[in-house]
């Protein structure tokens, strides 16, 4: 499995530094909890396909896996800058979060996707007009949904959730130009998508200061990394406070 996701990564110059030595790549290997890996002294061969090799080798399968995962997560990150067109370094992407305007909260939503592992998980952040978190929440079906279908459930929970806190004035952020447009267009049909749409629809006719936003994914990396995190926990977990792995992103966007 290891040496398929290998094969994967893009040719570039250095792989040592995109994937181990860059502030986005460890601050990636500290959000996941891997931290002691990327610094093991055992495992800092000049060669990144050596270093890999050496880390699947002597690690548990549970750490293997998820060493595969952010390695695909950065190559898909990296995947989407090139396909794209853009010409900014991925730590410049990373800072692009805005502060809601005063007495506004901002709610971030995102899905994954996890392969292999046949579920699909939602990470969702609320933040005042300071960028401060002030809840969050994730959780996780054991069933795969497409990407859009979950984008959609996992708004419909944000939108539950700011509800059942009491909160009236919420922008809800959203990397999936489909589901925002089809929100925007008010678009109906009987697929399960167009069905979850409509619910949304029907839940901003009851809170008109709810208001849905489109984003570009490197705005969106609170939720997304919460997203991410959220099947190596119990099926619904709720905080308050912020949780330690991306507390590290918060403070980069609120600076």
């Amino acid at each position: 499995m290891t040496e398929n996701v290998y094969n994967q990564l893009p040719e570039i110059e250095d792989e040592i530094h995109i994937f181990f030595r860059c502030a986005v790549a460890r601050d990636s290997w500290c959000a996941v909890g891997l931290s002691t890996v990327l610094h093991n002294d055992a495992y800092q061969q000049s060669n990144a396909m050596d270093r890999i090799f050496a880390m699947c080798s002597n690690e548990s399968s549970d750490i293997v896996g998820r060493v595969v995962m952010l390695l695909w997560c950065i190559w898909q990150h990296l995947h989407k800058l090139q396909s794209n067109g853009e010409s900014r370094t991925a730590e410049a992407d990373l800072v692009r979060w805005e502060k809601p305007a005063l007495g506004w909260v901002k709610c971030n939503v995102d899905v994954a996707l996890v392969p292999g592992s046949g579920r699909t998980s939602v990470g969702l952040c609320f933040r005042n007009n300071r960028g401060q978190v002030m809840a969050g929440m994730t959780q996780w079906q054991q069933t795969v949904m497409s990407s859009v279908k979950g984008e959609t459930w996992a708004l419909l929970l944000a939108m539950e959730e700011a509800r059942d806190k009491g909160l009236d004035r919420v922008q809800f952020e959203s990397d999936s130009k489909v589901l925002v447009e089809a929100i925007h267009m008010k678009r109906r049909g009987n697929s399960e998508f167009l069905s979850i749409v409509h619910d949304i629809i029907s839940f901003m006719s009851s809170f008109l200061n709810f208001e849905v936003k489109f984003i570009r994914r490197q705005a969106n990396s609170v939720a997304h990394t919460l997203a991410r995190a959220a099947s190596s926990w119990s099926s619904f977990h709720r905080f308050e406070n912020i949780p330690l792995y991306i507390e590290h992103l918060v403070v980069n966007e609120m600076q």
